[in-house]
């Protein structure tokens, strides 16, 4: 009785292992997303799962869909691997550059958001200082 999908040579599975490899920069991409989001906005711990179970499922989704559409429905170990793989090298290198990016656009945007403060600031200890300074006017010319 002939199973289909297990009768693959060793050039097809390589094949098959190389293109799983591929998946990677789908799941990295979604990683960075997740990561992006979680490096800009503030998280709660709910969150912070819902996120982590989304990428899960999706993984696991795109695994599926990659059987089926290259492997004819047939789920083996190594396109896991395999992806695994891809999305660890995409995270060591485009990922890594990109999270580079992201934390000097936040410390960017933390500069612009405490601009209004350090004005609001300076402004204050000019009014400050100036009503200082007529106060101790006041002053010298009652003395005098």
């Amino acid at each position: 009785m002939d199973m289909p999908g297990f009768a693959c040579s060793v050039s097809q599975e390589t094949r098959l292992f190389l293109l799983s490899c591929l998946l990677g920069i789908p799941l990295g991409l979604l990683f960075d997303v997740f990561r992006t989001l979680r490096a800009l906005l503030p998280h709660c711990a709910a969150a912070v799962f819902i996120e982590d179970a989304l990428f899960s499922l999706s993984g696991c989704v795109l695994l599926q869909l990659f059987a089926s559409a290259f492997a004819e429905d047939t789920l083996r170990w190594y396109y896991a691997l395999g992806a695994v793989l891809g999305l660890l090298l995409w995270l060591l290198t485009v990922g890594a550059v990109w999270m580079r990016m992201i934390a000097a656009l936040r410390n960017v945007l933390r500069r612009v958001g405490a601009l209004p403060f350090r004005i609001g600031r300076q402004i204050r200890l000019l009014f400050a200082r100036n009503k200082k300074t007529g106060q101790q006017s006041e002053k010298n010319e009652e003395t005098t």
